[in-house]
């Protein structure tokens, strides 16, 4: 590849990704919402939400193939469709049951649209640029999950319009797409998503996937609950998850560029080993309005090590086909944890207690680090 910047279609790509985070952030807490005030039960109304992450599992069988064949370009176009579609089903079948099947396509398009993103940004990016190439890209990406909620508190959850907002967002997503040439189709063999075989061969980043699935969705969904338990009052719970996701945002573009300068796995270990001191301490400052904010900030950067340096590695060592292969194993990891994650912290609060969800995140964390550690070392013999 030219090392000349392909800067038009990396900002066509990172637009149109955009509109789908941003869209996230407004339907999932609206959908939520909109569950409880009919009275949903809350298992169903989290089983509701599940069958969106449920879907991603999915994009393992198939993601794969649609990129092959139909481009990475064309792939973000047809995930864009489906999520305007889903969307605009939603207020014409108002019926939890029915949504399950509507939440499942939103779901699967929205990671179609995801994951073909960061293939075709990988697939853009000058090799000397790619760090900071893809940690502004995230920067973008997670402040896109961040606009949603704050976009919300403006509309409010009365009426339907914030699914018709989100509707709006992604079709003028679409547009971008039509300034931009068709990106490069892969061999079909070469772009399955063998995840055994890339657990063999990449353990560290397939591992590492899985951890930030499981970790950040329990931090993500329970966050809240967790400081609602220990007392504090509901704006500052709620202030809480928005610092975590505002310092995941922050951190993307200072670890994209020491990615480009340091090793993946010792990044990788550093964003583990701060993760950890965050959760231990957590228990202890939950109470200290002042340090518990830069303390949650710090827990988003750390995390969010996990994802950006992860996709900086898959760029690094991986191309053609077997860059789609690595990134959709690396993406079923990642739904797979953040299936399991708030199930487990959950569980973990009934039986032990608030302080058991940080506390379990860090026992999970520092098993994480022990892996990464013998991975090092037996790189080194």
């Amino acid at each position: 590849m030219s090392e000349k910047m392909p800067t038009r279609a990396l900002c066509v790509c990172v637009m149109s990704t955009v509109s789908v985070t941003v869209t996230m952030g407004i339907t999932l807490p609206f959908l939520a919402l909109v569950l409880d005030s009919w009275g949903v039960d809350p298992w169903i109304n989290g089983l509701s939400a599940a069958s969106q992450m449920i879907a991603v599992l999915f994009l393992a069988f198939f993601g794969p193939r649609f990129m092959a064949r139909f481009g990475t370009k064309r792939v973000i176009g047809f995930g864009l469709a489906g999520v305007g579609l889903s969307l605009a089903l939603l207020p014409i079948f108002p019926n939890v049951w029915i949504w399950f099947p509507i939440r499942f396509l939103l779901g699967f398009s929205s990671e179609l649209v995801w994951t073909a993103g960061d293939v075709w940004i990988n697939q853009l990016a000058p090799e000397k640029k790619r760090g900071r190439i893809v940690g502004l890209a995230g920067f973008f990406q997670h402040g896109g999950f961040a606009v949603g909620p704050i976009l919300l508190a403006f509309l409010g959850t009365d009426s339907w319009v914030p699914l018709y907002i989100g509707i709006g967002i992604v079709l003028a997503g679409l547009i971008p797409l039509c300034l931009t040439g068709a990106a490069a189709t892969f061999d079909r063999h070469e772009s399955s998503a063998r995840i055994f075989h890339f657990l063999r061969i990449a353990p560290g980043l397939m591992i590492a996937g899985f951890m930030f699935g499981l970790i950040d969705s329990a931090v993500l969904s329970l966050l809240p609950v967790y400081g609602l338990r220990k007392a504090l009052s509901p704006d500052l719970a709620e202030a809480m998850l928005s610092i975590f996701v505002i310092g995941a945002m922050l951190g993307q573009i200072p670890m994209g560029i020491l990615a480009e300068r340091f090793g993946a796995r010792k990044l990788i270990l550093a964003g583990a080993c701060v993760s950890l001191l965050c959760l231990l301490a957590m228990p202890h400052l939950i109470t200290d309005a002042v340090m518990i904010f830069p303390l949650l900030g710090l827990l988003g950067a750390g995390l969010g090590t996990f994802y950006t340096v992860a996709l900086v590695d898959m760029g690094r060592r991986f191309k053609g086909g077997s860059l789609i292969g690595v990134t959709t194993s690396f993406m079923f990891l990642w739904a797979t944890g953040a299936v399991i994650g708030p199930g487990i912290s959950g569980l973990a609060i009934e039986l032990g207690g608030p302080d058991a969800m940080p506390y379990t995140g860090a026992v999970l964390t520092l098993a994480f680090i022990f892996l990464l550690i013998w991975r090092l070392r037996k790189d080194d013999t």
